[in-house]
């Protein structure tokens, strides 16, 4: 069963959240910072369970792999959880590093 949808954080600020289920367990994830700057939205970074392993994938401003985490530690549930609260408690900071990493391109 798949499941979409979006949580406004702020305005031009959102989170896209896609999940994938199986008789109750999460198969597959993602989860997306997006972000509108002039008039364009960026995807800012993601966490996903592509690999065959939980990771957050940090992007560049060419929406380049930059950084890629490793949760090999949590299980699809465990790492869609901590994705959404990270993204959620830290936005912000993701957004203006993101803002200075524009502005330098």
């Amino acid at each position: 069963m798949d499941k979409e949808y979006f949580l406004e954080l702020e305005e031009k600020t959102i989170t896209y959240v896609h999940i994938k289920t199986e008789k109750g367990y999460v198969t597959e994830f993602v989860v997306k910072l997006l972000s509108a700057f002039e008039g364009e939205w960026h995807e800012i970074l993601r966490y996903d369970s592509g690999h065959g392993c939980p990771h957050k994938d940090i992007l560049n401003t060419d929406g380049k792999v930059i950084r890629k985490i490793w949760y090999d530690f949590l299980d699809n549930r465990q790492a869609l959880t901590m994705a959404i609260t990270d993204i959620k408690d830290n936005f912000e900071f993701y957004k203006e590093r993101y803002q200075k990493w524009l502005k330098e391109h």
